[in-house]
C-alpha cells in the first residue's frame, strides 16, 4: 500500500480538465433547460465526476475497493458541507418522484426529532480546531441522518457529499468494524476543490442570467458557511415542498 501511495503522489494527471470538461458539457446542454434543471444536473454530474476519476486511479493503480453494499460503518463519521451543499441536495430530492421524496423528508423528521441528545453532543464538538474531533464523533454512535438503519442504505445516494465518496477501504474489510477511527492509507479529499472548481464555474455562468436570490442561495456566502450536515439541514428543513 505504501507503494501505491507514493505512485499516487507521483501521479502526473491533470485533474481539473475533466471536471471543466463537464463544465463546457453542462452548458452546452443548457439551452431550453429551466437553470434550477441546470443547477440540479450540475450538482448531481459533478459529484459523480468525484467518483469516475476516483476509479480511474482505482484502475490505473490495481486498486479493489472492499467497501460494500450494506457496509455503512462510513456512514458514522461527521460530514461537514456548505449550506450551499445542502440547498442543491435539497433541491435535488424536491425534483425526485413524490414517494421517495416523502420518505426521505419523513426520515430527516424523525431523525431530528429521536437524536435530540446525541445531535447537542456533536453540536458541542470543534471540527475547526479540535484534531480528535472525529473520534469523539464517531463514539457518540451518531448515524448519518439519510442512513436508513434498517436497510444500511443512503436515502440520498446520487447526491451524498463529498466525505462520503472519498472514503473508501482497501485494506481489510473488518477494519471498519473493529476499529472506531480507522487509518485512510490512501485519501481521496484533495477531489474536493476540482469538484467546488466545476459547480463555481456553472454557477457564475447562470449568475449572469438570475440572481442568486431567485435561486434561494446567496453567493459566495452559503459557499463559505460550513457546518455538520444535520444542523445545516435543519435549518433548511423548510426547503422540502
Amino acid at each position: 500500500m505504501k507503494k501505491v501511495v507514493k505512485q499516487m503522489n507521483e501521479r502526473d494527471y491533470n485533474y481539473d480538465e475533466p471536471f471543466l470538461d463537464l463544465v463546457d458539457e453542462i452548458l452546452d446542454e443548457s439551452e431550453g433547460k429551466h437553470v434550477q434543471t441546470v443547477l440540479n444536473e450540475s450538482f448531481e454530474k459533478m459529484l459523480s465526476q468525484v467518483n469516475t476519476e476516483i476509479e480511474h486511479v482505482e484502475k490505473e493503480m490495481e486498486l479493489n475497493s472492499l467497501c460494500r453494499v450494506g457496509c455503512a460503518h462510513c456512514c458514522y463519521f461527521p460530514i461537514i458541507v456548505t449550506r450551499l451543499e445542502v440547498k442543491f441536495m435539497l433541491s435535488y430530492i424536491n425534483q425526485l418522484p413524490d414517494e421517495r421524496k416523502q420518505a426521505i423528508k419523513n426520515q430527516v423528521e424523525q431523525y431530528l426529532d429521536t437524536q435530540v441528545s446525541a445531535l447537542k453532543k456533536a453540536g458541542q464538538l470543534d471540527f475547526r480546531n479540535d484534531q480528535d474531533f472525529k473520534r469523539k464523533y464517531k463514539e457518540l454512535h451518531l448515524p448519518c441522518v439519510f442512513l436508513n438503519q434498517e436497510t444500511n442504505k443512503c436515502m440520498a445516494y446520487e447526491v451524498r457529499p463529498i466525505p462520503c465518496r472519498t472514503y473508501v477501504n482497501y485494506v481489510d474489510a473488518d477494519v471498519c468494524g473493529n476499529e472506531l477511527l480507522p487509518k485512510e492509507p490512501i485519501s481521496y479529499e484533495f477531489m474536493h476543490r476540482y469538484y467546488v472548481e466545476g459547480m463555481d464555474e456553472v454557477i457564475q455562468e447562470i449568475l449572469e442570467v438570475v440572481e442568486d436570490k431567485e435561486l434561494g442561495i446567496a453567493y459566495p456566502d452559503d459557499a463559505l458557511d460550513v457546518n455538520y450536515l444535520p444542523f445545516l439541514l435543519q435549518e433548511e428543513l423548510g426547503r422540502f415542498n
